[in-house]
């Protein structure tokens, strides 16, 4: 199957990088914007038929496995991988064997799940599904704060806030058109939210074409810097079962991303990480959405004496499993080698050193015979003997 580009940076002038936005004459503004124009109908998705005139044949059909719905006259109709425009066409065309010019109207009434794949400079790429139409969910961005299993809570980097005067106020957010469809923040916030490296002025869509367009795939680049920018939501557009959303890279980091990110709600403010080990306060830790390990350490109290190395566990964006022996330093800069930011679900072990490994295997050695001598000591103490 064969990619239809349709690249270039979305302008002012567009609604939607697939489409032009009709433009006002009259009661034209009116009129249906078609915004399910490249909707594919699937299972899961219900729809509804209306035969004018002919009310008998008319009624919801909801598709199914197979991908079909049954009508009177022509019974099973395999309806997978048609829009609505080419299913009406269709139908009057078949229906037009037993009625006079039959006129249909097709309407979406349920949708079904979206599944979608994120990847690119996002924080966890993958797979992600979710209901169509659905109140975007709070707790997303702002993650469970409640004190669950000893979480530990940090506060946002006071440097960040100075460096770019914004203020992390409760009631900061985006002003959508509407807050049920899917959209492409939606699928940002579902992958974790952005990073200091997310160009999100060439964000990159994929989609499926309809087979009556000859199938295949088209792709749009949109920029998105006005989302964060001016809370305008003009591009944050619809997206459809089967988009694949790519973020690129910057080739340096931007600051000022992570905290715009977080006033528009792409992004979350903490993030967990788990430690254990040789630490004073084992536990879930949630810091700042780019902290780092010195964050970790900091709120989690001091090494243990005789404690070693640093041991890190993560599965990177690709899927592969990052394991990696870190020689902490509290006073290397966040970011680098020997103090790294670290990711959601990181698993974080204060290993023993050498010395303490030694000192603990000569402890398990020489503990049963304490009790022993004590004993003796005790008994004699009694006796006089």
């Amino acid at each position: 199957m064969g990619y239809i580009f349709l690249t270039g940076l979305v302008n002012a002038e567009t609604n939607s990088p697939f489409r032009d936005t009709p433009s006002l004459d009259d009661t034209a503004y009116l009129e249906s914007r078609n915004q399910l124009e490249d909707y594919i109908l699937d299972t899961g998705d219900e729809i509804s038929i209306e035969f004018i005139n002919v009310p008998e044949f008319s009624g919801s059909f909801e598709i199914d496995a197979q991908g079909e719905i049954y009508l009177k006259r022509i019974k099973k109709t395999y309806v997978r991988g048609l829009t609505i425009l080419e299913l009406t066409k269709l139908l009057e065309k078949r229906f037009a064997e037993f009625l006079y010019s039959p006129e249909i109207y097709i309407k979406i009434i349920k949708y079904k799940p979206i599944r979608i794949f994120v990847s690119g400079e996002v924080r966890r790429t993958g797979f992600y599904k979710f209901n169509a139409f659905a109140k975007p969910d709070k707790n997303i961005l702002m993650g469970d704060i409640e004190n669950k299993n000893r979480i530990i809570m940090a506060q946002p980097d006071n440097d960040m806030n100075k460096r770019d005067k914004l203020n992390f106020s409760e009631n900061s957010s985006i002003k959508r058109s509407s807050e049920l469809i899917a959209t492409i923040s939606n699928a940002i916030k579902k992958a974790g939210g952005l990073t200091s490296y997310s160009d999100i002025s060439q964000i990159q869509i994929i989609r499926d074409v309809p087979i009556g367009r000859g199938g295949g795939k088209k792709r749009a680049e949109i920029n998105f810097l006005s989302y964060i920018n001016k809370a305008d939501d003009t591009y944050d557009i619809r997206i459809f079962d089967g988009d694949e959303i790519f973020v690129p890279r910057l080739q340096e980091r931007d600051v000022s991303i992570i905290p715009k990110s977080i006033l528009s709600g792409l992004s979350p403010r903490f993030i967990s990480v788990s430690i254990g080990g040789q630490i004073e306060n084992p536990g879930t830790v949630k810091i700042p959405i780019e902290g780092s390990l010195s964050d970790v350490m900091n709120l989690t109290g001091p090494r243990k004496p005789l404690s070693g190395r640093i041991y890190l566990i993560r599965y990177n964006q690709d899927g592969t499993l990052l394991r990696e022996n870190i020689t902490y330093s509290s006073t290397a800069s966040p970011g680098s080698r020997k103090n790294p930011f670290l990711l959601a679900g990181d698993l974080i072990t204060v290993k023993n050193s050498i010395l303490g490994r030694a000192s603990g295997t000569l402890k398990a050695i020489t503990e049963p015979f304490v009790g022993i001598y004590a004993t003796k000591e005790v008994v004699e103490t009694i006796t006089g003997e």
